[in-house]
């Protein structure tokens, strides 16, 4: 079976490559506005349409020098937003902001344009090829590849692969699992990989670090320095940053393996639908963020691998266990 998998990296450009991936996303962001200015005011949505990028070029010749297929990609951007709006899955398309906190633009592989040779990527308009972090190896073709900076400071790329992925084994096992704020779920059955949990999301350093930074900012309100020109403040601010993007790490990358070690082992997937919360979000260490993404990881890996998944509706005001919702989704498919 062939899927579309996607991985992301981070990259580390250099200077020119820097320049080269600014510009881009001012091109992509610029035509983007430009054919969202054109649809909104054009009563004929017709006339409208025939504004695309290489229009655009003859008017504005500084976009010949970027990507075209990045502008292309724009476009597409923009007709699926609005095929989103007017099927009321999101609010009308807005304005691209180059103050945003990110910025990215797409790009295909036409004619082999992205490939890898060894852990550097060469991408379309660029000479030169870019360093790479590439902690997983990529199997399949490379269909396309994203370019996104955090703050202009952080850049990454996100490669979206058609690979073949086999059928795993069957077991004829089945597991019911239901929503747990510290653990993330309850299982009707035990698994060895649940005990490591609370030890790969300690977050004492983290408590500890925003303990500091409200610390840092009563000593400069204190000698009446703004927080923005407090030096103390803003390395510790830093340090928290980082922290929590580790902390958003672990998890993700828990819950990947997680849900791959569910698949391999288990036939039969239950799962409840929507999780009955007591714990107050903010304390918990896990959120009903964190829930779906789970639940949209083992949708997609139980089709890849032949397994089945299943979403259970629990009855109101029953106790919280992975034994019950295991029960119901054996009813459900008569096992």
């Amino acid at each position: 079976m062939k899927v579309l998998k996607g991985y992301r990296f981070r990259i580390y450009p250099d200077e020119e490559q820097l320049t080269f991936f600014r510009q881009t996303f001012g091109c992509v962001r610029f035509t983007y506005n430009q054919l969202l200015m054109a649809r909104k005011n054009t009563a004929n949505s017709e006339e409208s349409m025939k504004l695309t990028p290489a229009v655009l070029k003859k008017d504005y010749p500084f976009l010949k020098k970027t990507d075209s297929l990045a502008l292309a990609n724009a476009q597409r951007n923009l007709e699926r937003a609005y095929a989103n709006f007017f099927q009321g899955r999101a609010s009308y398309p807005k304005l691209k902001n180059k103050k945003s906190t990110w910025q990215s633009y797409t790009t295909n592989n036409q004619k082999h344009t992205i490939y890898f040779v060894d852990e550097k990527l060469k991408l379309p308009k660029l000479k030169s090829l870019i360093q790479v972090h590439q902690h997983r190896e990529i199997k399949g073709l490379i269909r396309s590849a994203t370019i996104s900076a955090k703050n202009n400071e952080e850049f990454y790329v996100s490669l979206l692969c058609l690979e073949e992925v086999t059928a795993l084994p069957k077991t004829k096992k089945a597991i019911g699992i239901s929503y747990c704020p510290k653990h993330l779920i309850h299982v009707s059955k035990p698994l060895d990989h649940l005990e490591t949990i609370e030890e790969q999301m300690q977050e004492d350093r983290l408590i500890k670090a925003k303990r500091k930074l409200l610390l840092r900012a009563k000593i400069a309100k204190k000698h009446k320095v703004k927080l923005k020109d407090a030096k103390n403040y803003q390395k510790q601010k830093q340090k928290v940053h980082k922290l929590i993007q580790e902390k958003a790490f672990r998890k993700k990358d828990f819950i990947d393996q997680l849900t791959f070690s569910l698949v391999k082992e288990f036939d039969y997937i239950f799962v409840e639908k929507q999780p009955s919360t007591v714990d107050s979000e903010e304390t918990s260490l896990f959120n009903s963020s964190d829930w779906y993404l789970f639940m949209q990881k083992l949708t997609y890996k139980t089709q890849w691998y032949g397994k089945k998944y299943l979403a259970i509706e629990k009855p109101a005001n029953t106790e919280n266990s992975g034994q019950m919702i295991e029960e119901l989704g054996k009813q459900r498919l008569g096992l």
